[in-house]
């Protein structure tokens, strides 16, 4: 057991949710970062520890998702994302960060939309989020990028506005993560995501 999973163990017992189903705690995620953040604040959890920490989280938001089929990358391309959705007709990068977007969520996305990136983070800083840069993203093949609802709610209308190419919104409450997902897999195609539908 990994530090990160002692920690999210913690935060389960803490939140009285470890009974609960993937599923069930994807929807107490800002409760269980809100729980971690106080741990942090009393002694710092290392980076390494955080970034498995956000995996798991985001994770979660997937294995509930019923007939879901979820790759990692291998290590010659983790730049490009975390794991890999089957899609139709493309598959699907999902790049998953911790706290800060840098310049490590636009370098992740493949600028293709023959391999579409979602990004999902626990992002929480409103800097990082300016018109131009969210724009950005566009090019670098982002179908969406999910975060905190509170960060959201931050941006100005113009940037919760930005939509992508299929015409819906780039930027996304972390809780629409999984229903969109799901929304968008499609039985006829082997339970692929229809690009078309995120």
């Amino acid at each position: 057991m990994t530090k990160a999973d002692k920690l999210l163990g913690q935060a389960y017992d803490h939140l009285k949710i470890s009974g609960l189903s993937d599923s069930e705690k994807y929807k107490k995620i800002e409760d269980i970062v809100a729980y971690l953040d106080g741990l942090n604040s009393k002694a710092t959890i290392p980076p390494g520890t955080t970034g498995t920490i956000s995996e798991r989280l985001c994770r979660l938001g997937l294995t509930g998702i019923p007939n879901i089929q979820i790759r990692p990358f291998g290590k010659a391309w983790q730049w490009v994302g975390d794991v890999l959705l089957p899609g139709h007709p493309y598959d699907i990068a999902v790049s998953i960060k911790s706290f800060k977007a840098k310049e490590r969520l636009i370098a992740s996305g493949t600028g293709s939309l023959l391999t579409p990136t979602l990004g999902w983070g626990l992002f929480n800083d409103p800097d990082e989020w300016g018109f131009d840069r969210c724009n950005s993203y566009l090019y670098r093949g982002f179908l969406a990028i999910y975060m905190p609802h509170k960060l959201l709610m931050q941006l100005e209308p113009s940037q919760r506005g930005i939509q992508n190419f299929n015409g819906t919104k780039l930027l996304r409450d972390l809780q629409q993560f999984p229903s969109d997902v799901q929304s968008a897999m499609n039985s006829k195609n082997g339970h692929r995501i229809d690009l078309r539908k995120i």
